[in-house]
């Protein structure tokens, strides 16, 4: 055998083993961490003075409230039909760590926050969704500034700069913006 048949050899071998041991690892699922969003990103409360707007004017034709969150890229949907608060923003204006995809999601995840009114059977309070597509379309809807609220359909949403925090009547709460997000458990 020549040198350089010997060497293709070892070299094609080399390349099978560790192409069979990087398959080995792949395989075996490893969960990613949830990324950790620092604490005073997340808005806790309404400030002191916060003004409570008027929801009417935030209303559109089909029933639901959509408000823009400050001047960032962030808006939410109040639904009394469907009994839940959506806030969603685009995958590219998240500025936190991605979070890991589920195994059964296909889409993106991690930039919708849905919020329910009530229990629904094996469904959380608050919870992100696999999403392939806007829940609604911000591209006409007022801004909720920073430090006004609005209180609606058993949810009360209000905005810290760039960042939306809404509660349900039972307490349970989400909040996204561009730099953070957080839920109930």
């Amino acid at each position: 055998m020549s040198k350089f048949s010997l060497g293709s050899s070892l070299l094609v071998a080399t390349l099978l083993l560790v192409g069979c041991s990087a398959e080995t690892e792949s395989s075996t699922p490893v969960a990613e961490p949830t990324p950790v969003i620092a604490p005073e990103l997340i808005p806790t409360a309404p400030p002191e003075e916060v003004v409570d707007v008027i929801p009417e004017g935030f209303l559109t034709s089909y029933g639901d409230i959509i408000f823009k969150v400050g001047d960032g890229p962030t808006w939410c949907t109040m639904s009394e039909f469907d009994n839940f608060v959506i806030c969603e923003h685009r995958e590219f204006d998240a500025k936190y760590e991605q979070l890991p995809l589920p195994a059964d999601c296909q889409y993106t995840y991690g930039y919708q926050l849905r919020l329910r009114g009530g229990q629904v059977e094996g469904s959380e309070m608050a919870e992100f969704t696999c999403a392939n597509a806007n829940w609604s379309d911000s591209s006409s809807a007022p801004i909720l500034a920073s430090g006004e609220r609005i209180t609606t359909f058993g949810f009360s949403c209000f905005v810290e700069k760039q960042a939306a925090r809404c509660e349900n009547s039972m307490g349970d709460f989400i909040v996204l913006g561009p730099d953070a997000w957080a839920m109930s458990e």
